[in-house]
């Protein structure tokens, strides 16, 4: 990893003393105050603001220990932050806050860096949600087998030589990672025939996953039956099927 783009703020120091007596909320109000203006509270702002304007993730958190209050003029402190992403993942990174100057009449002149997150392999995170939203019980569901039908066919005219990864069925849309000569690929297609492919990244080491002829529409289809006819469940309420491929023996099934 490299470290990131440094980038410079100023920072005000601010500190409020008050006489409180039982004002339970000020005392809340301006301890939030206080506390964003503290070094690590600063750089988990920046790290939050690099990520989300300069890489495009979606930041859940970040947390910076330890919780270093001001840095002394002319020096850097370092702290261990974790960052944690929508999507479930995360990383560790060291940041730190190096302070250049001090005026008593402005505050700590501050300057932050941190090293850049790994990037995203696409064949292992979490796939994204749908598009499309359409109901199991709708005639378009790509639950019935006609329908599938249509789309894997379209699919497979252009990425029939590649492995499916990855793959999540939704009534109104496929979404899926497909892989070949360690490149790897996000596409989807929903039921009205809209297909969209991601750009290719590159990735390491073996991946399991099913040829397109393996995947067989009629499947779905039966299997959709026998969840509304033997568990008792309303067609509307069945929402997706996601393929698996760590069954014992090597084999692909379908986690509904």
């Amino acid at each position: 990893m490299h470290a990131g783009r440094l980038v410079r703020v100023c920072a005000l120091g601010l500190v409020l003393v008050v006489l409180l007596g039982g004002c339970g909320s000020l005392k809340k109000s301006i301890d939030r105050i206080n506390r964003s203006q503290e070094a690590y509270y600063l750089l988990q702002g920046f790290i939050h603001d690099q990520l989300t304007s300069k890489f495009h993730r979606s930041v859940r958190s970040v947390s910076c220990t330890p919780h270093v209050d001001q840095v002394e003029d002319n020096s850097s402190s370092n702290m261990n932050c974790v960052v944690r992403f929508t999507n479930g993942t995360s990383y560790t990174t060291q940041g730190t806050v190096t302070s250049t100057s001090q005026d008593p009449d402005f505050g700590a002149y501050y300057s932050y860096s941190f090293y850049d997150p790994p990037g995203v392999d696409i064949t292992t995170a979490p796939l994204p949600g749908p598009t499309v939203r359409l109901s199991a019980a709708n005639p378009a569901s790509l639950f019935a087998a006609n329908n599938l039908a249509a789309v894997i066919r379209q699919l497979t005219g252009r990425f029939g030589r590649d492995l499916i990864v990855q793959m999540a069925l939704y009534p109104g849309e496929l979404v899926a990672v497909i892989a070949a000569n360690g490149q790897a690929r996000a596409v989807s297609a929903t039921y009205a025939g809209t297909v969209k492919v991601g750009p290719s990244v590159s990735f390491n080491g073996p991946r399991s996953g099913i040829d397109f002829a393996q995947l067989v529409p009629g499947v779905i289809q039966h299997l959709t039956k026998l969840i509304v006819a033997k568990g008792g469940v309303p067609l509307a309420e069945i929402n997706r099927f996601v393929l698996t491929n760590s069954l014992p023996g090597q084999n692909s099934g379908w986690n509904i």
